[in-house]
């Protein structure tokens, strides 16, 4: 969410119960009815539609974006079987790529689990760092000061200044080997797929008569057995400084992505498959200037094994495009694993290359479509990935991860039980060239640009 990103590094390590502490406090508020209504090993058949996509609900191609709120950028610190994460990935001027991230675990009755990851990669120098400590003391700023953006523990200081909204500064410390102080500055605007309280959200289960929250609150308990959303920071400035081991690195220049993700549902339930991409153009100015974001998830069988897909073309750092695709669209965007190949370690077919597309209406500067014919905006990339076809050796693997072999027993044969199979995450990390395409009034103008794409396929379920 990893994921919920979000959805994919995320859950790999969000299923593990904080064991009750008498001297621990909750955290975070808890709706009064968790929107999550699912037994922890099914539920009953539901009578009508059990999946509401989030690109059927916002389906026409002129009202995709999303302008983001308050209560959108807001810890909702959920109960029931939920799973939230903010994340933070910055690519850096050598190709390098940093990620910290925040994971907020509920399940059931048990105490939240709180988990701060760290990742460090450097294709350059084979530096390859991963951390993931359990937090102590979390807290939520309360609603009334900073919009329950900002949080504290013993582990991560993240800052949200009212006066400066568009700014995170985070302060972690994993272990004495790692540690981080880096502040993200948002250079384009915000979004989400559609406006309004049920923007970003796609509902699993027959849809809610309840009234839709006042005023800018998401519409959270909308779907009877749960929900997915994302929203996108997608084209930041990042500075700062981080240590890993001795050295001291300066990550002056970076440009980065940041993800608020949330999954109302459990994650063995709610997807068999994500996509995750993030191309960052980095050291470059004017229409070089880009990012390309995407997050796709396909859903359980149970849930109709529908395409969710949530994308956007930031060029000149601004947001040129959101795009939306998956079941029910035509065009949009995609993702499409090319010449797949059986993965002997995995028993999982794997993609030879990957190519994602982009295509959507043309923004203005104020998020809707830009006042001129032929305003369409239109990105490809492909990454190609194989070198060796018989045992499945690829460039720029960061990690494969046996998601299942990261977690306790008990959580493993209960997970292993639902799910049926053994869930892994590719993670990549690899130079590419997008092209893109830009259209306004009679003239269509393409731009080639190179950057780095860190990316991920996750295979859950068959």
């Amino acid at each position: 969410m990893r994921r919920v990103r979000t959805a994919t590094t995320t859950t790999r390590r969000s299923l593990v119960p904080r064991p009750p502490d008498s001297s621990a406090e909750p955290t975070g508020t808890y709706p009064l009815e968790p929107p999550a209504t699912m037994s922890w090993f099914g539920s009953s058949a539901p009578a009508g539609p059990n999946i509401h996509p989030v690109q059927t609900t916002f389906s026409d191609p002129n009202n995709l974006y999303g302008p983001l709120t308050k209560e959108d950028l807001s810890w909702n610190c959920g109960g029931g079987i939920n799973t939230e994460t903010q994340v933070w990935y910055a690519t850096m001027p050598d190709g390098a790529l940093v990620m910290a991230q925040i994971i907020h675990s509920s399940i059931g009755l048990l105490w939240p689990n709180i988990q701060v990851t760290f990742r460090y990669c450097n294709p350059k120098t084979q530096k390859n760092v991963w951390k993931s400590v359990t937090v102590t003391n979390f807290k939520v700023a309360p609603s009334d000061k900073l919009d329950k953006r900002s949080c504290k523990s013993d582990q991560i200081t993240v800052t949200v200044d009212p006066s400066a909204p568009n700014k995170y500064t985070i302060e972690a410390k994993y272990d004495d080997d790692v540690q981080i102080s880096l502040v993200y500055e948002q250079l384009c605007q915000g979004f989400k797929l559609g406006p309004g309280p049920r923007g970003g959200l796609t509902y699993f289960g027959q849809l809610s008569q309840k009234p839709t929250p006042a005023g800018d609150a998401p519409a959270y308990a909308a779907g009877g057995d749960g929900y997915c959303v994302h929203r996108f920071w997608p084209r930041c400035a990042v500075s700062g400084i981080m240590r890993v081991g001795g050295d001291v690195v300066d990550l002056a220049g970076s440009r980065g992505v940041f993800i608020h993700a949330i999954q109302g549902l459990r994650p063995n339930l709610l997807a068999a498959k994500w996509n995750f991409a993030n191309f960052q153009t980095v050291g470059k100015e004017g229409q070089d200037a880009v990012s390309l974001i995407m997050m796709e998830f396909t859903t359980t069988p149970q849930y109709g094994s529908k395409v969710v897909n949530v994308g956007c073309v930031v060029v000149g750092d601004e947001l040129v495009a959101v795009t939306a695709g998956g079941s029910g669209v035509v065009g949009g965007s995609t993702a499409t694993h090319l010449d797949p190949v059986k993965d002997a370690e995995t028993g999982y077919l794997a993609p030879s290359a990957i190519k994602y597309n982009w295509e959507g209406t043309r923004l203005g500067p104020d998020g809707k479509p830009a006042d001129e014919k032929n305003a369409k905006v239109q990105a490809v990339l492909v990454e190609d990935l194989v070198t060796d076809k018989a045992t499945y050796q690829t460039k720029g693997l960061v990690e494969k991860v046996d998601v299942l072999g990261q977690i306790p027993y008990l959580i493993r044969k209960v997970v292993n039980y639902a799910a049926g199979t053994k869930p892994y995450i590719y993670t990549w990390l690899n130079p590419v060239t997008a092209s893109i395409t830009l259209g306004s009034e009679g003239e269509t103008k393409t731009i080639d640009v190179d950057g780095y794409i860190f990316n991920e396929a996750s295979f859950i379920s068959e």
